[in-house]
């Protein structure tokens, strides 16, 4: 028997002990804000505040560059946290190649231009009157072989020359008769003007060059990975010697506008209705204690969309659509609140949609 009771205080006691244990390691009771799953009121009469999961972005959203075509890196001109101008070389890519390609085209540019002006200028006045030398050349043959065949048909009738001797005769004139015709047409090709399908045929020749060209000097220029706007580098995952391409896992430079920062929030679909542009709202951040900013709703997206940003706080809803709100905030001299950093938006509503 006294065992059985010294049993039963052991477990009594146990029990015990666990039940208190259990009772101090729960977290502690959440805020009346972290438990709101509807507007709650504010200071103000007939307002009330939403809030939203969200985070700190710049005047842009952040703006990720790639590489347009498969290169080694050359160079890196930028670091993380360097502000850049829109146009500014951030990184370059290996042109060696594409510098060649680009000056082939170019001189493959002035050969066509130059077969044009050679075909409207025509030939040079010594080459012109050479083929007409030729042509009168010919012609002189021509009228020689025509005498000595008439002299031979004369003394065929005498008897004096073979038939073998006028056919060879005959003969050398058809093909004196040839070449001059040929000496006559070279010489009528190079004294007249071009023609206007010559002239088509090399300008399209030219055009062809250029857009050559053209694809060249765009191939080097996409080299050079440029900044689209004004803005901070965020993250540079650019190495040198590295190979990169369209299709690379990490882009090269991270950019964004940050002359204005923003907040982006995703209202829950139950309080879609009530924000709108002009309201005021409050930022605070686990980062720091209290408002850590302030701002306007500048825009709201007209669509709905799942929800991708969530707060963690107790009673949030996870499986629900949300309304994207962007909130342009005013300077502050306490916080330089980086990009991308999680916040708590308190968006001021009217009590009625």
């Amino acid at each position: 028997m006294k065992h059985v009771i010294t049993a039963i205080t052991t477990i009594f006691l146990f029990g015990t002990a666990l039940f208190f244990h259990h009772r101090n390691s729960r977290s502690p009771e959440p805020t009346p804000a972290e438990l709101q799953a509807e507007p709650v009121r504010s200071a103000n009469a007939g307002d009330t505040v939403v809030r939203a999961a969200g985070r700190i972005e710049g005047r842009t959203e952040e703006i990720q560059l790639r590489a347009r075509m498969v290169e080694q890196i050359d160079r890196i001109h930028v670091r993380h946290g360097d502000h850049v101008t829109a146009g500014q070389v951030l990184v370059s890519l290996d042109s060696e190649r594409l510098v060649s390609e680009r000056d082939l085209a170019a001189a493959l540019v002035e050969e066509a231009e130059a077969r044009k002006e050679r075909l409207e200028n025509g030939f040079r006045v010594s080459e012109i009157e050479t083929a007409r030398q030729q042509y009168n050349a010919a012609m002189a043959e021509v009228d020689g072989a025509e005498k000595a065949y008439d002299r031979a048909l004369t003394l065929r009738q005498q008897r004096a020359v073979s038939q073998q001797a006028i056919d060879d005769l005959y003969a050398q004139l058809n093909a004196l008769r040839a070449r001059a015709n040929a000496a006559r047409a070279a010489f009528e090709t190079i004294d007249a003007p071009p023609r206007e399908d010559e002239l088509l045929a090399a300008e399209a020749a030219i055009q062809a060059a250029k857009s050559r060209l053209r694809i060249a000097q765009i191939n080097l220029d996409r080299t050079e990975i440029r900044a689209p706007i004004s803005g901070k580098v965020l993250a540079v995952e650019a190495r040198i010697g590295e190979l990169t391409g369209p299709n690379a896992d990490e882009p090269l430079v991270v950019l964004a506008d940050t002359g204005q920062l923003r907040a982006v929030a995703e209202v829950d679909e139950y309080d879609a209705l009530r924000v709108k542009v002009g309201q005021s709202v409050e930022i605070t951040s686990d980062a720091a204690t209290g408002v850590i900013a302030r701002g306007t709703v500048a825009e709201i997206e007209p669509q709905m969309n799942p929800k991708r940003m969530f707060g963690q706080w107790a009673g949030e809803r996870s499986d629900t659509f949300s309304r994207r709100v962007w909130i342009d905030l005013k300077p502050s001299d306490e916080y330089e609140l980086p990009v991308g950093l999680p916040v708590d938006v308190y968006i001021r509503t009217s009590a009625t949609p």
